[in-house]
Formats: structure tokens, C-alpha cells, sequence
């Protein structure tokens, strides 16, 4: 009896305990090691607009979405532009589509746009959740989350110069064979005031434009101010061609962007008037 104890006693020492389940391996934590060179824009930065007198940042980039790939397309090919809006012009700096996180206030999952959804809450977003905490570890947003807390919210960084937030406004007027009909005025509507007006119906003299001559103007409007741009015919049948290849004409362009009437600027009777308004 005591040999077959013995015997059992070894048998149970000699077996093998069976494996259990293998743990599941934790994921590294992303670390802003992993981070892109440099995935923030710079938001003191301005640069030249192609197409008007004016300066924009980075924002001014994608702040218009139908816009934003075209106007990535032009500026961001300009080294200095995108090496100072490297989390907007770069594509490795592009939000994780797949990850999502928590908001700890609605006990909701959002990804990486909700945090620049809204204009007016970013720069508060991105303060609790990117850089704050909010996030229990918000070092994780700002790799998953390169382009929402890299880029500038709308009012970040330095305040724009008096010439830098004017409204650019260009007129061109090519007169026709009558320029003794034609007159012009810019007015402040709110205050009643002309800014400048020009032309036999202000002047008083009867040939204040050269006939089939282009004249052209520009102004720096105040931002949130409605302004109105008249352009009167005495004769009453607008500029009518004076020459079949080069009619008469009006155009106005506001930030480099053509603003109509109610006309095409050529046939429009008596007056046409182009509303101006930026804010």
C-alpha cells in the first residue's frame, strides 16, 4: 500500500499543470513620439492672397469647405505656406477616420472632427481635449487626432492689422460712346454717406469719363458695414456697346470674388446697383 501511495504521489508531481488562457496583449500607448515632425499650424502666420491686396492664416485655408481642396491645392504647393500650416497642408497630418473617444460630460463616443465641428466651440475643444484634462490622456488625441488639434481655430493667434481685416473692393468701368451718361457712387448705407461717387451726374460736368476708356478704383471697406455701389445711365439704355469686340461694362469684385446686380453689368437701363457686405 505504502509503494502504490508512493507510486501515486510521483504521478501527481510529475504531471503537468494544463495551461490556462494566454493573456491579451495590451496596444502600445501612442506617444507624441510618434507625431509627424510638426503637425501644428502656425497661427501668428499671414501670407498673400493671389488675387487681392489682403493677408490670410492658415484657417483662412479650409474655412470655406467647398473651397478648401482648391485652395490647398494653390497655396500649400508655396513652400513657406506649408511648412507654417503643416497641419493643414500635410497629408501625414490628417485626422485617424477610425478612432474615437469618450466625451466625459455625455458618456458618448465622437472622433476626431467633433473637436473643430464647431467654429465657435474649437478653441475651447481643443483646450479640454487635445492639450487639458478632459481626456484622461490627451497626449492620445494629439496623435490620432493631428489635424483637429494642430489647426488654428478662427480667432487664434495675432489680430488681424486695420489693413489687413479691410474688405477689398474693386470697380472697373469701361465706359461706351456716351461716357457723359454715365455716373457712379459707393455708399455707406447705414450712415447715408457717399464714400466716392463720380461722373456728369455729380461733377456736373458734362464729360468727366473718356469715351470706350476703362476706369478703375479700389477701396478698403469696414468689415460688418453695408455698403451699396450704384452705377446710373442718364439715357437710360446702360452701356451699350460702343464697340462690337469691346462693349461697355461694370464689374465690382469683393476679396478677389466677382459680385453682381441685378444685370450683367452692360445692358441694365437706367441704374444697377451690387449690395457690399463682408463680416
Amino acid at each position: 500500500a505504502e509503494a502504490f501511495n508512493q507510486d501515486v504521489s510521483n504521478w501527481n508531481d510529475s504531471t503537468p499543470t494544463p495551461p490556462g488562457p494566454s493573456p491579451t496583449p495590451t496596444p502600445p500607448t501612442p506617444t507624441p513620439s510618434n507625431l509627424p515632425s510638426n503637425c501644428s499650424d502656425d497661427c501668428d502666420f499671414k501670407f498673400d492672397l493671389n488675387f487681392a491686396p489682403a493677408k490670410k492664416g492658415c484657417f483662412w485655408l479650409t474655412k470655406n469647405k467647398k473651397k478648401a481642396s482648391k485652395r490647398k491645392e494653390s497655396y500649400c504647393a508655396k513652400s513657406e505656406i506649408s511648412n507654417a500650416c503643416q497641419a493643414t497642408c500635410s497629408s501625414t497630418c490628417e485626422n485617424d477616420s477610425s478612432f474615437t473617444f469618450e466625451l466625459t460630460w455625455a458618456k458618448k463616443e465622437v472622433n476626431c472632427a467633433w473637436i473643430t465641428k464647431n467654429r465657435k466651440k474649437s478653441a475651447s475643444r481643443k483646450e479640454k481635449y487635445c492639450v487639458g484634462a478632459a481626456f484622461s490622456d490627451a497626449s492620445v488625441n494629439q496623435v490620432y487626432c493631428r489635424e483637429a488639434c494642430g489647426r488654428c481655430s478662427p480667432n487664434q493667434g495675432a489680430k488681424p492689422t486695420p489693413e489687413e481685416s479691410a474688405v477689398n473692393v474693386v470697380f472697373n468701368l469701361h465706359t461706351d460712346n456716351y461716357p457723359q451718361e454715365t455716373s457712379w457712387a459707393l455708399v455707406d448705407d447705414a450712415a447715408g454717406t457717399v464714400i466716392k461717387s463720380d461722373g456728369a451726374r455729380y461733377t456736373g460736368f458734362g464729360d468727366a469719363f473718356e469715351a470706350n476708356t476703362l476706369h478703375s478704383e479700389a477701396f478698403a471697406l469696414k468689415r460688418c458695414v453695408y455698403y451699396t455701389l450704384t452705377v446710373y445711365d442718364s439715357f437710360g439704355d446702360g452701356l451699350s456697346p460702343s464697340i462690337p469686340t469691346t462693349p461697355g461694362y461694370f464689374e465690382v469684385f469683393v476679396e478677389g470674388q466677382r459680385v453682381m446686380g441685378s444685370s450683367d453689368g452692360v445692358a441694365f437701363g437706367s441704374s444697377d446697383s451690387v449690395e457690399i457686405y463682408v463680416c
